[in-house]
């Protein structure tokens, strides 16, 4: 099972399961790599750490606020409810908080320095080798 912040518990399932289940939930303390406002190529690609992963239910007010403004801003992009917000830390460009997007992946919230695709599960990586 996933170690998540404020001993918040997530179900165990199948990555294919779609009711009830997480979606590829990273794990604190590990490095992935993420893509610069989304675009899939080698000159975008940068990593991040996993700090905090906060249930919805327990997100404070400022990001809260942040994530609606990006969800009205970038319908297309953000779900319209996301299960956890995902804390990491990028020294350079700052700390970043990824949402759930529409197709079943994490973009970052925030400005335009923060603004990326997470990797969760290696494949957008893997796909720049093919």
């Amino acid at each position: 099972m996933t170690k998540l912040s404020k001993n918040a518990k997530v179900p165990q399932c199948d990555k294919t399961a779609v009711s009830g289940c997480v979606f590829d939930l990273p794990e604190i303390g590990k490095i992935y790599n993420c893509f610069d406002d989304g675009k899939i190529n080698k000159s975008r690609l940068y990593t991040v750490e996993i700090s905090e992963i906060i249930p919805f239910d327990k997100i404070d007010k400022e990001t809260l606020k942040k994530w609606k403004e990006q969800v009205n801003q970038c319908h297309w992009l953000y779900a319209k409810e996301t299960d956890y917000f995902i804390k990491t830390i990028n020294g350079e460009d700052g700390d970043a908080v990824f949402v759930r997007t529409k197709h079943i992946g994490w973009f970052s919230i925030g400005n335009f320095m923060n603004s990326g695709r997470l990797d969760v599960d290696g494949s957008l990586t893997q796909s720049l080798a093919t």
